[in-house]
């Protein structure tokens, strides 16, 4: 048994790639918001990982294929509605703490490796 499990970190990876295309996204829309027919950009990822979580839930993941799990993708919105700005600005926020929560996740992650690698002494 591998002590990294690459199925959580290549999912964990995609998660951070997503939240800093959400950022971006985020970031086009609030600093467009007030540009006429302006289309607002979301970023869909979640709804591609369905699959990745199936077989994982499923006891599968050695059918995945770390290699090519979905990468997140930014899209326009078919409609021209106004950005809201305070809506983009919370969903910012939000994103940012969950982008946080990952990378710390991570890093304790590595720390307890790290730690199992040199024995416990520092």
């Amino acid at each position: 048994m591998s002590m990294i499990n690459p199925v959580t970190l290549a999912v964990v990876k995609s998660a951070l790639d997503a939240s800093a295309l959400r950022q971006v996204a985020h970031a086009n829309n609030i600093a467009n918001a007030s540009t006429p027919g302006y289309r607002a950009f979301h970023v869909v990822f979640e709804e591609r990982l369905d699959a990745v979580r199936d077989a994982i839930r499923d006891q599968r993941a050695d059918e995945i294929d770390v290699a090519n799990l979905p990468a997140a993708q930014m899209e326009q919105a078919a409609t021209t509605d106004p950005v809201s700005l305070d809506s983009e600005v919370a969903a910012m926020s939000q994103n940012s703490l969950q982008y946080q929560v990952l990378a710390k996740a991570l890093s304790h992650h590595y720390s307890l490796l790290g730690m199992a690698l040199s024995e416990g002494r520092r």
